[in-house]
């Protein structure tokens, strides 16, 4: 059974990530509807299919949706990267790449927007089981 993140641990993660990285930086939601939608993308099903059949495909729809929509005021990247990471800690996966990597990869995520299909590739091409 997946283990999805809630919106109160994205929001803490949120708070979490500025206070060690940005402590001047405004903390907290922005736009609680964009949160939500963000939350509960990974879970979503259509005629009793999951939209996003594999756990890279939930991850890859939490991270598009949390660095693309911008719920929070500030850290939206961050958030999106370190929430992907959790997620699949929690289930069962670490991430392994690089800093660079991912910093990298994070910023292509908001300005070319690849598609979740390739997101998820990439997720996967550096995750391992742990």
């Amino acid at each position: 059974m997946t283990r999805f993140l809630t919106e109160k641990e994205i929001i803490f993660l949120n708070a979490l990530l500025i206070e060690k990285y940005t402590p001047g930086e405004q903390k907290g939601v922005k736009s609680p509807e964009l949160l939500n939608s963000a939350v509960n993308r990974p879970k979503q099903s259509a005629f009793g299919q999951d939209a996003y059949p594999t756990l890279w495909l939930k991850a890859a729809a939490l991270y598009a949706s949390l660095c693309q929509n911008h719920p929070f005021h500030n850290a939206n990247k961050r958030t999106g990267f370190a929430a992907m990471k959790q997620f699949l800690w929690l289930n069962g996966y670490r991430f392994a790449a690089s800093e660079k990597e991912a910093e990298d990869y994070t910023v292509k995520v908001v300005t070319d927007k690849p598609s979740i299909e390739e997101i998820a590739m990439w997720i996967e091409r550096w995750a391992e089981k742990r």
